[in-house]
């Protein structure tokens, strides 16, 4: 079976306008993204999906594999799926542009997992929180889990009586970074977007709602995506100060 990385990548982002060209460390966002799925092993091809000019070019002139999209897409997941049909992979593991500290090993665990999984068709990377604070940031989607790490529901904000110390014991993130079969890829493009979907805006919820289940595959670290300039400023600090991330940015070609 044949799976590829995704990364979709859009110039208009609400919060933090363009980005994924935010320079980091003398290089923007996506190309960091794109070097570390160039360090998986074993390489799984990469395609860019932007419906930016501007990103395309940039994007090409690091080296990477550039597919320009419609700028109807609402989320990652319809963009991906208007690629599919040229791609034609049995499965597509969705990297969403601002995971600039996604460690290449875990791209790795979702791809296996993925290849050796048939009861789901969806998975998701998921990690626990690591503080209280976390528990009401809305930039942080959380999901409640099964024994098994299917994800039984997703929210950006707690609806829970307990305690906020018990929550963090049950609660997990939801990463930016998930895989989907071709099969059920068809099937949530051609469905109508969903309620919960919309009025929270986590995109993976169209699984749930439409009636698929989805399996949480738990990783280590719980580094930050950027989604806001605080989060942009404290993923700097960590490109510079975290010696794990320091090896992987070494590991460039």
């Amino acid at each position: 079976m044949k799976i590829g990385i995704v990364i979709p990548a859009r110039l208009d982002s609400e919060r933090l306008p363009s980005k994924v060209l935010k320079d980091f460390l003398g290089m923007p966002m996506i190309e960091h993204v794109w070097r570390r799925a160039q360090l998986t092993n074993p390489l799984l091809e990469t395609v860019i999906a932007t419906d930016s000019s501007e990103i395309k070019k940039i994007a090409e002139k690091f080296g990477a594999y550039c597919i320009l999209t419609s700028k109807d897409h609402k989320n990652g997941l319809s963009r991906v799926g208007e690629i599919a049909d040229v791609l034609k992979w049995d499965h597509y593991l969705v990297l969403q542009a601002d995971e600039i500290l996604i460690e290449p090993e875990s791209l790795n665990l979702l791809s296996r997992i993925t290849l050796s999984n048939a009861k789901f068709q969806f998975f998701n990377l998921i990690t626990k929180l690591e503080n209280l604070g976390e528990i009401d940031d809305v930039n942080i989607v959380k999901c409640l889990t099964r024994k098994d790490n299917s994800i039984i529901t997703m929210a950006r904000k707690s609806n829970s009586i307990a305690s906020q110390i018990d929550q963090m014991e049950y609660t997990n993130k939801i990463c930016g970074v998930y895989s989907c079969s071709s099969h059920l890829l068809k099937a949530l493009v051609d469905s109508a977007a969903q309620k919960i979907e919309s009025l929270e805006s986590i995109e993976q919820m169209r699984v749930i709602e439409i009636g698929y289940n989805i399996l949480g595959v738990p990783i280590g670290i719980n580094y930050p995506s950027v989604n806001t300039l605080r989060e942009a400023e404290a993923v700097l600090k960590i490109l510079n100060i975290d010696s794990e991330q320091q090896k992987i940015m070494n590991l460039y070609k």
